[in-house]
């Protein structure tokens, strides 16, 4: 049994931070507090009267271990439906070896609104900005308009360790200038959501992760935009299309309350469209961060795969000897034929690359015959397949493992 209580708001003095804070007993992991933080000057956005967010942020654990969670305390009535009959099921249609567990709750009850905005996550990505530029830049609406950015330490800067931490405030202090340029509060939130959790569910809850984020802040947002990769093209008719990222899709909606909505954002567009459209933008060339590689910089590495497949569209759309600030350019032209080669034997089974195999017979951009990129492949695909498939066998294994915790 997880069991959640005592949901509270601590003012941290020393750090000028304010949290709001649980309870968590739980056998998996050592008990103790659950938090999330911002700056004091935010503290009012804090949503202190509900169990929204620590409900989501305890599910995938419980799914996983097999716990039944106990609130000791109110929760949507919608979110807590959803959870019941929805959530939970299709988390398992994707992960193997989830359970469905059962949520008690004391009551049902809706935050206390204080305001009324309009929010998204921001981290200067290609999806991100692409959701920024529709939603804000181009976006009429007022009750539609993005009135405040987001970015939450939730897993995605490399789990929950201090180096994540750190990579955190560095990506954030990058990006504040952005919204100071636009006239937007950017809204750092800290946690130690991650004291829970193992650290590949970066990727396996990262739906869930992203969800109690924003409803951390439910007290003061009326919408939040969430920035989708997939186009609703490539999902019909691209088979490779990942299964857990087609099923966060479906989450993200259902991760809503009665006085929050969610929408999922810039699934009419494919990632060639939405950079094409974005280069309109100065901004872009300026903050345009993607890079997953391990290193605790704002810089692009340029060698990981998110910096690869933006490097070579942004080659074949005749724009990127301009991002010499953005990336090492003469890096990438030296691994430019591979990674090209790799393209057009991946564009069957990737959705990147086949948007970018597209768009260079489109534009007439050279890229090699299938023959050509199988034979230069050939013994640099064997080796990552093997390292692929050793790499699986240790994550069952380590799955397996983490499942017997002392009891």
């Amino acid at each position: 049994m997880i069991r959640v209580s005592n949901l509270r708001k601590e003012q941290l003095s020393a750090s000028r931070e304010t949290r709001i804070v649980c309870d968590i007993d739980c056998g998996f992991a050592q008990s103790g507090p659950l938090w999330f933080s911002v700056p004091e000057q935010f503290g009012d956005w804090l949503t202190d009267d509900v169990y929204d967010a620590f409900m989501i942020a305890m599910l995938f654990p419980a799914m996983y271990y097999n716990e039944d969670i106990e609130i000791d305390g109110c929760v949507s009535e919608k979110l807590y439906d959803n959870v019941t009959h929805y959530v939970q099921q299709c988390e398992q249609a994707y992960i193997d070896g989830l359970h469905e567990v059962h949520v008690t709750v004391r009551g049902f009850a809706n935050t206390a609104k204080v305001d009324h905005l309009v929010g998204t996550g921001f981290s200067a990505g290609i999806d991100a900005f692409a959701t920024f530029y529709d939603r804000f830049v181009k976006e009429a609406n007022p009750n539609y308009r993005i009135s405040a950015l987001f970015f939450f330490n939730v897993g995605s800067h490399g789990g929950g360790t201090d180096k994540a931490r750190r990579k955190f405030h560095t990506r954030y202090d990058y990006l504040l200038p952005f919204a100071q340029e636009v006239g937007l509060p950017f809204v750092p939130m800290d946690s130690n959501l991650f004291d829970f959790y193992l650290f590949e569910w970066e990727y396996d809850a990262g739906v869930l992760c992203r969800s109690t984020g924003m409803l951390v802040f439910q007290k003061v947002l009326d919408k939040y935009y969430v920035a989708y990769d997939y186009s609703y093209w490539e999902i019909v008719h691209m088979t490779a299309a990942d299964y857990a990222s087609i099923t966060d899709m479906c989450n993200d909606y259902l991760l809503g309350t009665e006085t929050l909505e969610v929408i999922v954002d810039g699934t009419r567009y494919r990632r060639s469209d939405k950079t094409r459209m974005l280069l309109e933008y100065p901004p872009f060339l300026r903050y345009l961060n993607v890079c997953v590689g391990d290193v605790e910089t704002v810089n692009n590495c340029s060698l990981c795969h998110k910096c690869k497949r933006t490097m070579l569209l942004l080659d074949i759309l005749g724009q990127l000897d301009k991002c010499g600030d953005l990336f090492n350019v003469e890096k990438f032209k030296k691994i430019r034929f591979k990674y090209k080669c790799q393209t057009v034997l991946q564009r069957g089974t990737d959705i990147y690359a086949h948007d970018n195999y597209v768009l260079a017979k489109k534009l007439n951009y050279p890229m090699p015959s299938r023959l050509v990129a199988w034979l230069y492949s050939s013994p640099q695909l064997l080796v990552a397949t093997l390292k692929k498939i050793a790499k699986s066998i240790l994550y069952r294994q380590r799955r397996q493992s983490d499942r017997h915790y002392p009891t």
